[in-house]
This record gives C-alpha cells, structure tokens and sequence, in this order.
C-alpha cells in the first residue's frame, strides 16, 4: 500500500481536486509564467507576480479550487504593498501533465520549493521567503516548511486544515470504511509542531469546512516563538483574503515587516536617531 493510498481514491480526489480540466487564463501583463521541472518529471507551470527585486516572496501554495484567477484578481493588493508572489500549482491542474492526488502533491511540493528558489536566485531576486498554504494548500507549506524551515524567514497559513478525517468528514466523504488513521493523513497538527519559524494563521469565523477550532489547534500546536492567529468576521472557508481585503494584505506585510526586523522597535529609534542628528548639521 502506497503512501496516501486510503485518501488517493478516485471519489476523493474529484472533491478536493475540483480545478480539474479548467483552461489557464493568459498570464496578465506584470506577472510572468514559469515552468519548473520536479523531481518525479512532472513539468508544472507556475506563475511569477513581480514587485521589486528585493520585495519579500510570497511561495504560495493555493487552494486546490481556486488557482490563477482567484490571484490575478488580487495580485493588485500584494504589489502595492512591495510582496512578491511565486504561485505554485498542481499536477493535473492549471494545463500541467499527470493527474492530481494528495501522494503526488505532497511527492511535488519540496521538489518545486527548491526550483522556485533557485529560479529566483537566478533571476535576481533577492528578498526573503515566506511559504504560504491555503486550504488543502496548508498540507504542502506545513511539509515544505517541516522539511526546509532553514530556507524560510516565516510560514503564513489561511484556512489551514487540522485533522485530517474531520476535513474529509466535512466534505461529505464516510470515513469508516476507510479507517483513515492521522498517520495515513495530511499530519498538519503533528507537523506545525516541530516548525519553529514565525508563523501567521487567518481563518474564516464562518467556515464550515475547517471550523474555527481546528484552526486553533494548529495556533496551539505551532512550534514557533512568533506566531499570531486571525479569525477573519464573515469569511467563510474559500472567502477569507477577499472578505480580508486589503487589512489582509497589510497584515501579511506588517508580518514580513516584523520578521525581517523593518517595524521593529529599534530600527525606528535608529531611523529617528539619524533624523535628529541630521537636522542638527
């Protein structure tokens, strides 16, 4: 038995794969599509939303249901405030070869880490890199970040999933005979565990899917100093970023801003320091 195999079940993966066989939009002017090679030899098209050079990376694995047009309508917000999106994507979906399923998007996720990583290298980019998961997406940036925190300034996590048989329990799939076990799951809650890197987790108040205690059980479990936790009034599982706006934005760069040590306390006494003494020349 393979790894994932009791959740790798056709019925499944047509419920938590629903972007199947949906045509890519162009790639909007700014932004540039990419096409990374994994480690399996699956080629994925990925997309690159430019700020500036040294702006902080979004790595964002998105919503499984979501992909492309859900983020060209939203990238507007993130470039105004100097983020950087590297949008990852799925075998079988956004055009990509192969075909979709938890086992392969986990087998894919660190390989395209590493490639994304180097390509930005490559192509002059030199801010820090904060993963980011959104829905089923959070399995990945969990992983990702378990495995590769040291390559990694922050994790941001949006409508995370906590146990896995309560996730596919309300997605209306019997669980029983499939005897699903957390070690033959997605390990989100045992994962967040062991990262230490600074962490920051949205949720809808209203989501159905993932209710709000499970988000809070990934915030209890997370292993990192920092961490903030916010519960997004109205929103529901799929709705967060866009009933957010743009607070959801600032409050990601007020983020990066903080880890990267640019909002902090002293930089700002230094900053007024220099002011002062330049007034007195």
């Amino acid at each position: 038995m393979t790894a994932y195999s009791k959740i790798d079940r056709p019925d499944i993966i047509d419920l938590l794969f629903s972007a199947q066989n949906r045509p890519s939009p162009p790639c909007p002017a700014g932004a540039e599509d990419i096409c990374l090679e994994t480690s399996s030899g699956l080629a994925l098209n990925c997309r690159y939303y430019s700020a500036a050079p040294d702006a902080p990376v979004l790595f964002i694995y998105p919503a499984t249901t979501e992909l492309y047009p859900h983020f060209d309508n939203l990238v507007s917000d993130y470039l105004q405030h100097g983020l950087n999106i590297l949008l990852a994507s799925y075998s079988g979906l956004d055009n990509n070869d192969g075909f979709p399923s938890v086992g392969t998007m986990l087998a894919d996720c660190n390989s395209l880490f590493q490639l994304g990583v180097n390509w930005l290298k490559d192509k002059g980019c030199i801010g820090p890199i904060f993963l980011m998961g959104q829905s089923l997406g959070s399995v990945c940036a969990i992983d990702t970040a378990w495995k590769n925190g040291d390559m990694i300034k922050g994790m941001i996590i949006e409508s995370g999933i906590g146990g896995t048989r309560s996730f596919l329990e309300a997605m209306g799939i019997k669980i029983d005979p499939l005897a699903i076990t957390e070690e033959e799951g997605f390990q989100n809650i045992e994962k967040i565990v062991e990262i230490k890197t600074p962490t920051l987790i949205f949720h809808g108040a209203n989501d159905t899917l993932v209710p709000v205690a499970e988000a809070e059980k990934l915030q209890a479990a997370s292993g990192a100093k920092t961490k903030q936790f916010f519960i997004i009034p109205g929103a529901e599982h799929c709705s967060v970023s866009q009933i957010g706006g743009a607070l959801y934005v600032e409050t990601i760069r007020q983020f990066t801003d903080t880890v990267c040590g640019v909002n902090t306390w002293r930089q700002k006494r230094r900053e007024h320091r220099r002011k002062r003494q330049g007034e007195t020349k």
